[in-house]
């Protein structure tokens, strides 16, 4: 596809990063100099210096030819404004990053009247993934497909696991209504087979029902209750957006801030939800307000450092669920090895929704991708309708070939979910569950070989 990014700060990086990583081509729009030639230099795009509001800008970059127009400066008005004048001027389809509350609120039903044909946040889709996580404690990281009806969650393997030792075939012969999609054992990114043994300190990603995957984890005697009580550190956007999602299911919301000005907008915005104007550094301030007796803290605050500082503090004192959310890229890195709970990167979160977009948009037999769901640079899990026209209908999965590191790990149909075996046949309608390290996968046809 042929794609222009207006903004190449922070998500116009890393939607420059991740579309050439899948080979599409890219033209990138910026008022800064520097950061066009940076870009251009470390990856294969063309640049224009420019602002996005000039027409000939536009018509330079090509957009009139142009299968997708993101806009994602800093500027809100300026997105949905360059929106409206690149699908003028022939953009088949366009994307516009709206982060103010109030005017991303409004967006849903202007967006048709506009031309624009997708909205996104990274501040409410991050608040939605930390949401998604309180929802079942017990995973790192959890991800829920078919509308809920099934989940792929995220664990790590801790000394004493009563999995250290087994092969995948003795876990399944418990009984355990579970697959294991992918292990993370350091560097390595591996699709397991049968024979494949737990070790500890693997990252394991499974697919169940919440119900069979609740079961699952109470066997393991790492279970842990949904949180009743969330502490928010940091009153940003993302602890915006939160506060209204735990709100809606019954949560108990507290919140520190430092910042006077942000608190005072807080208490209005959000009536229901107890805001402590103060340092979390203080660790006085921590204790005073009951830090340790949350079900739950989620360390939003602008600074990477501050989060992953009080994260360990919270950790220390045994709270059951911390999340952590990181913005730099290097700093993911060196907090892996910190031991966090739940690390929630707005990069990643926007790398998911905005491939799953282009993907939707790049199958032409109508074998829809609904959901797409990184799990590291190497994987993606994927969800699938199987359309009419889908010619390996009502063939057994043990008679078909899948393409290498490639795994089929669930099956709606309607209300049922089915894990699957070789007796597995898919029919139109189906919602499938895929993991594979293939990468550009846009059509539920394209994992067979």
């Amino acid at each position: 596809m042929k794609i222009v990014i207006l903004g190449v700060g922070k998500v116009g990086e890393m939607l420059v990063n991740n579309l050439t990583n899948e080979g599409h081509d890219i033209v990138i729009v910026d008022v800064k100099s520097s950061e066009v030639n940076r870009l251009v230099n470390r990856y294969d795009v063309k640049g224009l210096v420019g602002s996005g509001l000039e027409r000939i800008n536009l018509i330079d970059s090509g957009v009139e030819n142009a299968d997708l127009f993101i806009a994602c400066t800093s500027r809100d008005e300026i997105n949905v404004l360059t929106c409206v004048l690149a699908k003028k001027l022939g953009a088949e389809r366009t994307v516009a990053r709206v982060r103010d509350p109030e005017l991303f609120k409004e967006m849903g039903g202007m967006k048709e009247v506009l031309g624009i044909d997708l909205v996104f946040n990274p501040e409410y889709r991050t608040a939605v993934e930390i949401s998604q996580i309180l929802k079942f404690p017990s995973a790192k990281s959890m991800e829920s497909f078919a509308n809920g009806r099934a989940l792929m969650v995220e664990f790590e393997i801790s000394e004493n696991n009563l999995l250290i030792g087994k092969s995948l075939a003795e876990i399944a012969s418990y009984g355990y209504k579970v697959l294991f999609a992918m292990v993370e054992r350091g560097e390595q990114a591996i699709i397991p087979r049968g024979d494949f043994v737990v070790q500890e300190k693997d990252v394991v990603h499974i697919v169940a029902t919440e119900q069979e995957m609740t079961s699952f984890f109470k066997k393991l005697k790492i279970f842990k209750h949904r949180a009743k009580s969330v502490f928010i550190i940091g009153g940003g956007r993302v602890a915006y957006y939160l506060c209204n999602q735990l709100l809606q299911r019954g949560v108990e919301v507290k919140i520190m801030e430092k910042s006077e000005e942000r608190c005072n907008w807080l208490s209005q915005a959000l009536p229901k939800v107890d805001v402590i104007c103060a340092d979390a550094t203080d660790q006085s301030s921590l204790d005073e307000e009951n830090l340790k007796g949350a079900d739950a803290v989620a360390l939003l605050t602008g600074m990477d450092e501050t989060n992953v500082i009080v994260s360990l503090y919270a950790i220390q004192k045994n709270v059951p669920k911390v999340i952590t959310k990181i913005v730099q890229e290097n700093v993911i890195d060196m907090v892996e090895m910190l031991g966090l709970d739940s690390v929630v990167s707005p990069k990643y979160v926007i790398a998911s929704h905005i491939s799953k977009y282009v993907r939707a948009h790049q199958a032409v037999k109508g074998e829809t991708i609904n959901n797409l769901y990184k799990l590291n640079e190497k994987a993606e899990a994927m969800e699938f309708t199987v359309s009419d026209a889908f010619e390996l209908q009502h063939i057994k999965l043990k008679d078909l070939k899948l393409k290498n590191n490639t795994l089929i790990c669930g099956v709606v149909r309607g209300s049922e979910f089915i894990l699957p075996n070789g007796e597995t046949e898919f029919c139109s309608g189906d919602r499938v569950i895929v993991v594979t390290e293939t990468k550009q996968i846009s059509e539920f046809s394209e994992i067979f070989r």
